[in-house]
């Protein structure tokens, strides 16, 4: 079982709140990690990465790749699908990821090829989560 805490941050609204972040670590070209610390967010669809992150791991884009995402607001955001080996814990595979094409938004853990592979358990009680490998 691969356990991640909680990760206290400043919030406007309520002074300190907890969030649920997952140590994620992505292989780019040259076989080499690159860490992310992501929000887990099981009501996004797929799991979302800065333009920043996706240049270091040296995905390239074509144009005809370009879609939109909509998030809070109906704000929308480009984005291209790609796919990347990723890991948690020491579990390796593949999954789709949107590669946001501009800076500025947080790198969430979605659901798409992610949450099939885990028995992900939230518990506020003690600001963990618990990500269990599934058979």
């Amino acid at each position: 079982m691969i356990v991640f805490r909680y990760r206290r941050e400043a919030s406007d609204l309520f002074g300190a709140i907890y969030r649920p972040v997952a140590e994620v670590y992505f292989e780019d070209r040259e076989g080499n990690d690159l860490v992310s610390f992501m929000y887990i967010d099981s009501g996004a669809d797929i799991t979302l990465i800065p333009r920043v992150l996706g240049e270091n791991l040296g995905l390239e884009l074509d144009e005809k790749e370009i879609r939109e995402i909509r998030g809070i607001g109906d704000a929308k955001v480009p984005i291209a699908i790609k796919r990347v080996n990723m890991r948690i814990g020491d579990h390796v595979f593949e999954a789709r990821i949107a590669w946001a094409l501009e800076e500025g938004v947080p790198p969430l853990l979605g659901r798409i090829d992610v949450f099939e592979k885990f028995h992900i358990k939230f518990r506020e009680e003690d600001k963990t989560i618990e990500f269990e490998p599934r058979p």
